[in-house]
């Protein structure tokens, strides 16, 4: 029977990030956070699941960590080990398995008895459900199948979370308890050596809550694009309309009541900031970021 490592597994193994995301995340979309955490339940299977952690690697990677408690061929328990980054509101995983490892076995030198067998890739929908798409590869130990090849989806949910940690789908679930207030601005400048349109990014962050607000003047009257972390796996997109030479879009998490604002579900900071009539760039931050 395979028995999943324990975490001290899970980070030997560095995570991939060679793979880029180019699709855009919108306002829809939950970030994901450390709230996500907790066990996530299978409501169409019985008796299985995931544990769910979301941690952090070396450079401030965000990395998602996952027990999957399931069933083998031979009927009996079967746990997988998945490790993967974090991507707006998905985690691709590569999944692991380990054999050969008996009940209190003495610590092992290296990873032999750890091996890949395939992909746990999980979306969220908001904080409380989402959906698991995984593939695994065959296994053969001798002549029995330990692990048969399949792939397939199915929905999960969320059954426990945090002590008193409050999931908002928001940026400020991450932000440290306790930490000093930060106040971070930085100026948007024309492309156009003639143009006198001007604009401002500005960025707070406090204990209970984050705002991000983007205001924007002397442009001609018309729709234009804020485009944030462009160009990169972080982007995203929102529709800027300029009325009177003057617009603004103001972000906030939590969101609550603020009907006029939007979700803030991105870190803009360390990020380029751009406001785009159709593909043109007329204002940007250029290489400068958010700073105080």
């Amino acid at each position: 029977m395979k028995r999943m490592a324990t975490l001290k597994w899970v980070l030997s193994f560095s995570v991939a990030f060679s793979l880029l995301f180019s699709t855009l995340s919108f306002a829809g979309n939950p970030l994901i956070t450390s709230s996500f955490s907790g066990v996530w339940d299978q409501p169409e299977q019985e008796s299985q699941g995931i544990i769910l952690q979301i941690g952090e690697q070396a450079e401030d990677q965000k990395v998602g960590i996952a027990y999957w408690f399931t069933y083998g061929p031979d009927l009996n328990t079967q746990w997988y080990l998945g490790v993967g980054p974090v991507t707006g509101n998905e985690i691709a995983m590569t999944l692991y398995t380990a054999s050969d490892i008996g009940f209190m076995a003495a610590n092992l030198e290296g990873d032999e008895n750890v091996l890949p067998v395939g992909t746990l890739n999980l979306v969220f929908h908001n904080c409380n459900k989402g959906t698991a798409s995984y593939t695994l590869d065959e296994m053969v130990e001798g002549e029995d199948v330990v692990v048969e090849a399949d792939s397939g989806e199915f929905p999960i949910k969320r059954i426990s979370s945090i002590y008193h940690q409050r999931c908002s789908g928001g940026i400020s679930d991450d932000t440290p308890k306790g930490g000093k207030p930060l106040d971070l601005s930085v100026k948007l400048l024309p492309v156009a050596e003639d143009s006198s349109a001007e604009g401002k990014a500005k960025f707070w962050e406090r204990t209970e809550r984050v705002d991000f607000k983007v205001e924007v003047e002397n442009l001609e009257d018309g729709a234009y694009t804020l485009e944030i972390c462009g160009g990169t796996e972080d982007a995203v997109q929102f529709e800027l309309p300029v009325a009177l030479g003057q617009g603004e879009l103001e972000f906030r998490s939590p969101l609550g009541d603020e009907e006029d604002k939007l979700p803030l579900n991105f870190d803009p900071r360390d990020c380029m900031i751009e406001v785009l009539s159709g593909e043109d760039v007329v204002l940007t931050s250029g290489e400068a970021v958010l700073s105080e």
